[in-house]
């Protein structure tokens, strides 16, 4: 059968059933006591919807400045852009700093002598003292996300220039350059590739905003635009009708796929067989300098694509290989059901169903409904 539009929307009408009302699981709370900062630290966590799916899975972590405020949204966005495969599941957790001045300015400036300049402590603090917790205490991976907006936005900016030793990404909305007579900008234009490792993929955006900050934006883009992407790996993005405030929201929808640029094997019509898929993630692996497994949705959306549109045997070979790794996942288990079903396997679905079933319960699965209409139309099918 030959891929169409008309099919993908027979798809997409499938997927959006199943995935419907998309939404982050209730967020976990996380405390510690950092000796590095001298205080009590409260962090907000979402993990992925199918962190129980596995025993061993790992997942990267997307550190979340102001977390008080941004958390939320990015959590959902997270969640709703991993589900289709556009961005990897991530482990999201939202942080908030007591003093924003000291932590986020990597500079002391007259006048604020004691109450600027930590953020190379405030970055002690992250890779030291807090990754660590969240390693001991989650399945965290290596790969480290960071975003910021405003003065947070300064600091994931100082982060992408002068931390590739700690992150992997960094999104920086609307950033407050200005700093310190554009300081961090300076160390820019001085720049100069220190290790073979990839640099740090980085989105910058700015809003419509005037004065200091749209100059800091217009020198930072005339700075990196001079230097090698061996050096600075970015993408920057103006959203004309936001306003300071209102930006974050677009900005790190915008940031999640820039820096993930390259991610979705399978972003428009085409479909690929699992030979191509792990070829395809072999070459993105190379190019970031990280390798990203196949995740629950991944394995999810690119098996139902395939058998959708008439490779029903690629589909299946995806969606087998996918409940091989994540062997409790009610998600996978259930697609693998409709595979088998398309393919006259009524048994095989069956059987699939049932354990997708007893995990749906299992993990109280907001797609328990979907789970059990199956269920029942497979025990009519077997029974006749």
């Amino acid at each position: 059968m030959s891929f169409s539009f008309k099919s993908l929307n027979r798809l997409f009408v499938f997927l959006f059933v199943l995935f419907t009302a998309v939404s982050v699981h209730a967020s976990e709370i996380f405390t510690m006591e950092s000796k590095l900062l001298d205080e009590g630290i409260t962090a907000r966590v979402a993990l992925p919807e199918s962190y129980n799916h596995s025993d061993s899975f790992q997942y990267p972590v997307l550190l979340v400045m102001d977390g008080s405020t941004q958390f939320e949204h990015i959590a959902g966005n997270v969640n709703f852009l991993s589900t289709f495969s556009i961005v990897p599941e991530m482990m999201v957790v939202g942080i908030s700093a007591k003093n924003r001045l000291k932590h986020f300015t990597h500079t002391e400036i007259e006048g604020y002598e004691g109450r600027s300049g930590g953020a190379e402590q405030y970055t002690r603090f992250l890779r030291d003292e807090l990754l660590p917790e969240l390693q001991n205490k989650y399945r965290v991976s290596t790969y480290t996300v960071v975003t910021g907006h405003s003065l947070s936005g300064l600091y994931t900016s100082y982060l992408a220039t002068h931390h590739s030793d700690f992150i992997n990404a960094s999104i920086s909305v609307s950033p407050s350059l200005w700093w310190d007579e554009f300081t961090l900008i300076k160390d820019i234009k001085l720049a100069k590739q220190e290790s073979e490792k990839p640099p740090v993929r980085w989105f910058v955006s700015m809003a419509n905003e005037p004065n200091e900050m749209a100059e800091s934006y217009e020198r930072l883009l005339n700075a990196l635009e001079a230097k090698p992407e061996s050096i600075f790996n970015w993408e920057s993005k103006q959203f004309p009708n936001e306003t300071h405030d209102s930006t974050p929201l677009i900005g790190n929808v915008e940031g999640l796929k820039s820096v993930f640029r390259g991610f979705n094997a399978v972003p428009n019509i085409e479909i690929k067989s699992l030979d191509q898929l792990q070829a395809f993630y072999a070459n993105y692996d190379k190019a970031v300098g990280y390798d990203f497994p196949m995740s629950v949705h991944q394995y999810n959306v690119y098996g139902l694509k395939a058998a959708y549109e008439g490779k029903v045997d690629w589909g299946q070979a995806i969606l087998e290989r996918g409940v091989e790794v994540f062997d409790q996942s009610e998600i996978l288990w259930d697609s693998l059901a409709t595979v088998y079903s398309m393919n006259d396997n009524n048994e095989s679905a069956l059987k699939a169903s049932n354990k997708a079933l007893h995990f749906a319960r299992e993990h109280q699965s907001k797609y328990i409904s979907e789970i059990e209409a199956q269920n029942s139309d497979l025990k009519k099918q077997t029974e006749r």
